[in-house]
């Protein structure tokens, strides 16, 4: 299967602008010469004649013939301008369709540099040893994937939550959380997903929390995962991190709890 990222998006279109141009002299020079013919022929059309008292006929003639000519080239010009406006219309419509196209491909390369680090994310998650190569790879996965460098993992022990590991946030005063208090505990609670912005929060609430992951092993809640402040180029959570949050409860739960 060829990579992605080997595709580079087609040249914009240059051709048709080209031709209209070359059209567009082409008749300015037509007409060019149709004036200067007319104007021959209407002054020797008014200049006397020795023996004659008023212009040929056959000069009249073509006098009016090229009168006609020039109506004609005229359509013409009025006719290629149309033509000329709608193929320029046809080409912005064509280039802001592969902007279009140009702006989805390398959203597409970002959002498949992103599934690889969460696929080879999720393999240390279940190929790690230890509870700490998990705790690495959830780490890792919030980090790089979510985009947040302000963490805690919690492990779930009766009605408590206890801290297996703090990253960019104070673990003291989140060292114990009770099940059921505050969206740490409530998350655990209810086994489902805070997220800012998304659903309600208790009073008191954390302002800067983004988001509470319930991590599971079946139907069992055996942790939670809490996120604080995402990264400068991360403004909000989007569908797609609510996916890999999805992620996170289901594989990082079980992940725990078989290595308990």
């Amino acid at each position: 299967m060829a990579d992605p990222r080997d595709r580079t998006p087609p040249p914009p279109p240059a051709a048709a602008g080209q031709d209209l141009q070359k059209m567009s002299e082409r008749l300015r020079e037509v007409i060019t010469s149709l004036r200067s013919e007319q104007q021959r022929l209407a002054s020797e059309a008014t200049t006397p004649v020795p023996g004659r008292g008023a212009p040929s006929d056959p000069g009249e003639h073509e006098r009016r013939r090229l009168t006609s000519e020039l109506a004609l080239a005229h359509e013409a010009i009025a006719h290629a301008n149309a033509e000329r406006d709608r193929l320029r219309a046809r080409v912005e419509e064509l280039e802001a369709e592969q902007r279009r196209l140009s702006d989805d491909y390398v959203a597409a390369q970002e959002r498949t540099t992103e599934l690889a680090q969460l696929f080879v994310a999720l393999e240390r998650l279940h190929g790690g040893r230890s509870r700490a190569d998990v705790v690495a790879a959830v780490q890792e996965i919030v980090i790089n994937v979510v985009g947040s460098e302000e963490l805690a993992l919690f492990e779930r022990r009766g009605d408590s939550l206890d801290l297996l590991k703090a990253f960019g946030v104070d673990p003291g005063p989140i060292h114990t959380v009770a099940v059921g208090e505050g969206i740490i505990g409530r998350a655990a609670s209810s086994g489902a997903t805070w997220i800012a912005g998304r659903d309600p929060a208790p009073e008191p609430c954390d302002p800067e929390l983004s988001a509470c992951i319930p991590l599971r092993a079946g139907d069992a809640t055996v942790g939670a995962l809490a996120i604080w402040r995402l990264l400068g180029h991360k403004p909000i959570l989007d569908e797609q991190d609510h996916a890999v949050f999805d992620l996170l409860s289901t594989h990082a739960g079980l992940a725990l709890a078989l290595r308990a």
